[in-house]
């Protein structure tokens, strides 16, 4: 069982990042988010990660409660978050305005490969399961 971290009326799980070209990690609090088709970070992480607009494969453009905001994607070697990897995994970096105090969106790229039971009332993820 996954507690999620409950914060205004939002909740956050842990994701775990890699640095660009080091065997180092950090760790970024993002929103679940299952209206999100994309996993975001904002860029003060990413920057400080390693990664910049030069590892942009493409631009990518950002509606939500901060406004519209152009970014781009990366994809970076390793995601991890909720006991789970991904290998390859693209994610839109963005700046997400840090007066909502939210560092990044865990998308539905990351959200698909599995099934999960979540109790939105106690913010418990019951049992989670890769589908492919």
């Amino acid at each position: 069982m996954f507690q999620l971290m409950g914060k205004g009326g939002l909740y956050f799980v842990e994701a775990i990042l890699p640095f660009k070209n080091q065997n180092k990690w950090d760790v970024a609090e993002l929103v679940l988010d299952t209206g999100s088709a994309l996993t975001v970070v904002d860029t003060t992480i990413t920057d400080f990660l390693g990664y910049s607009s030069r590892d942009a494969f493409k631009i990518s453009n950002l509606d939500g409660a901060a406004g519209r905001s152009k970014g781009y994607l990366i994809k970076i070697p390793i995601f991890r978050c909720l006991g789970f990897e991904i290998k390859d995994f693209v994610i839109a970096c963005h700046d997400m305005n840090s007066k909502l105090g939210v560092a990044g969106i865990l998308g539905m790229n990351f959200l698909k490969h599995f099934r999960m039971d979540i109790d939105w009332a106690t913010g418990e993820i019951y049992s989670i399961s890769k589908i492919f």
